[in-house]
């Protein structure tokens, strides 16, 4: 099983199976609520290598994730259409979008000893819009 990760923007992003290790899903519910809540919320967690291009051969695409992570809030382009594709013995099995995802957190992890680093990603999408996030499976190829 693969995870492709595709986000639109002004630096936009596409990660191929080689680069997304795992990806989690998370329907956010209020832990406060006793019966079905509509303050529903939508989030994905998705962890990747870095794989850095030397001398420039190809775009690296997660700079454009760590400069997303620090659009400020007042600027259009802090809100962006995230897809991910779980993919199986080569055929998508599910999909998910967030199409006004922002995200909430980022990190690198840069090791100098083994040349080897890791990013973390979390997005969320904007809690008024949940009903937008596309959760499909299904596919026929």
């Amino acid at each position: 099983m693969g995870f492709r990760l595709k986000i639109d923007g002004s630096g936009p992003v596409d990660l191929s199976e080689r680069c997304v290790t795992n990806v989690e899903f998370h329907s956010e519910i209020p832990a406060d609520s006793n019966a079905r809540a509509t303050d529903n919320g939508a989030a994905l967690k998705i962890w990747g290598k870095l794989l850095f291009s030397l001398g420039a051969e190809a775009q690296d695409a997660t700079l454009n994730l760590a400069q997303w992570s620090i659009v400020p809030s007042d600027s259009a382009d802090c809100y962006r259409n995230v897809k991910v594709d779980v993919v199986a013995a080569g055929q998508i099995v599910r999909q998910i979008t967030l199409p006004n995802a922002f995200v909430m957190e980022y990190t690198e992890e840069l090791d100098d000893e083994t040349g080897v680093g890791t990013f973390y990603l979390h997005v969320k999408q904007k809690k008024d819009l949940t009903e937008l996030t596309a959760i499909e499976g299904g596919f026929t190829q």
